[in-house]
C-alpha cells in the first residue's frame, strides 16, 4: 500500500514539477518577446489604404521592438482570406493581422459560410486609424458634383468600382443609389488599389475610396473628388463638401483598421504591442502623414478595441441587411 501511495505522489509531485517548468518557460518566452522577425498580414492588395497604413507603421514598429516587421499581402474574401491564414498559426504575437471594419463586422452580414467567428477567434491589439469614405470620379467623366451625376445616371447608369464584393465602397455605393435613386452598376476588384487604378483608366466612372487610397491621385488631378461621405469635411481635402451638404441626409460611412492576433496571445505580448504601437501612432511625423491623407487616429486599449469591435459587427451587419448586400 505504501509503495503504491508513495509512487502516486511522486506522480503527481511529478506533474506539478513539469507544469511549473511549462510556465516558467512560457513566462520567459514572454518577457524575451519578440525574438524573431514579425509579420503583418494586410488582406488587401499593396497600395490599397490599409496596406499604406500598415507600411507606415511597420519600420517604426520594428525599431521600438528591435525586430524586423514586415508586411505580407494577402488578398481575397474581403480580408477573410488573410484571417484564415493567420488564425492557423500559433498565438505567439510573430503573425499579425491589419484587420478592418469589413472582416469583422461587413462580411459576416453577406454570408454566414466563415471557418472563424469574426469576433472571438481574435486578441484585439490596438485600433490604428480610422479614415472616411470619398466619392471620386475618373477624369474622363463629363460631371463634376452630385447633382450633375444624378442627371447623367438617369440617361447613362455609371459603373462605379470597389476592393470586394460587401467593402465599404461597395456598400456606400448601394447605399447613395438607394437614397437618391441613382442608377449605379457594381465593378468589384481584388483590392482597393486596382479599384482606384480602373477608375483612373477609365474603365469605371466612380469608386467610393478611403481617403489614404485618394489623396495623392486627388492632389495630382488623377481622379476627381465629388464628396466625402462623412459628418464632416476633412483637413485632407476641406475644399469637398460632404454627402449631408450635398443634400444626402444622414450619409456617414467611414471604415478602420486596427491590429489583431489570434485568440489567446498572452497578455504581456499583447501589452508590449500595445504600448509600442501607441508610441508610434504618438509620433508628430505619423500624426502629420496620417492626417495629410485623410486619416485619425483613435487610442483605445485592447478591452476597449475588443469592444469597438464587437459593436461595429453589431452595427454594420445590420446596415449590409437593411441594403439588402449579398455575396456574390
Amino acid at each position: 500500500m505504501f509503495p503504491t501511495l508513495l509512487c502516486s505522489r511522486m506522480r503527481t509531485l511529478a506533474r506539478c514539477l513539469l507544469l511549473l517548468a511549462c510556465a516558467a518557460l512560457s513566462n520567459a518566452a514572454q518577457a524575451a518577446w519578440p525574438e524573431r522577425p514579425i509579420r503583418i498580414l494586410v488582406g488587401y492588395a499593396a497600395g490599397g489604404s490599409t496596406d499604406v497604413v500598415a507600411r507606415l507603421i511597420a519600420p517604426r514598429l520594428a525599431e521600438r521592438l528591435g525586430q524586423p516587421v514586415v508586411i505580407e499581402n494577402k488578398p481575397g474574401g474581403a480580408g477573410d482570406l488573410a484571417a484564415e491564414v493567420m488564425l492557423q498559426t500559433p498565438a505567439d504575437g510573430y503573425t499579425l493581422l491589419m484587420s478592418t471594419v469589413a472582416l469583422h463586422a461587413i462580411n459576416p452580414g453577406l454570408t454566414r459560410q466563415r471557418r472563424f467567428d469574426p469576433v472571438t477567434d481574435f486578441s484585439a491589439i490596438a485600433m490604428v486609424a480610422s479614415y472616411p469614405l470619398i466619392l471620386v470620379a475618373s477624369p474622363q467623366t463629363s460631371f463634376r458634383t452630385l447633382a450633375e451625376l444624378r442627371a447623367l445616371a438617369r440617361s447613362a447608369p455609371p459603373f462605379y468600382s470597389s476592393s470586394s464584393v460587401g467593402s465599404p465602397g461597395h456598400l456606400a455605393a448601394e447605399l447613395l443609389a438607394r437614397q437618391t435613386g441613382v442608377p449605379l452598376t457594381h465593378v468589384p476588384y481584388k483590392g482597393g488599389a486596382p479599384s482606384v487604378l480602373a477608375l483612373m483608366t477609365g474603365e469605371v466612372q466612380l469608386s467610393f475610396a478611403t481617403l489614404p487610397a485618394v489623396v495623392p491621385q486627388i492632389r495630382a488631378g488623377k481622379v476627381r473628388a465629388i464628396a466625402i461621405a462623412s459628418t464632416q469635411r476633412s483637413t485632407a481635402v476641406p475644399e469637398v463638401p460632404t454627402m449631408i451638404e450635398l443634400g444626402v441626409p444622414g450619409f456617414d460611412v467611414g471604415t478602420w483598421a486596427g491590429l489583431v492576433a489570434p485568440r489567446g496571445l498572452a497578455e504581456p505580448i499583447i501589452e508590449k504591442l500595445h504600448a509600442a504601437l501607441t508610441a508610434v501612432l504618438a509620433e508628430n511625423a505619423v500624426q502629420r502623414r496620417l492626417s495629410d491623407e485623410g486619416a485619425e487616429t483613435r487610442s483605445l486599449s485592447p478591452a476597449e478595441f475588443a469592444r469597438f469591435i464587437r459593436s461595429e459587427h453589431t452595427r454594420w451587419i445590420q446596415v449590409v441587411r437593411d441594403a439588402g448586400i449579398q455575396a456574390q
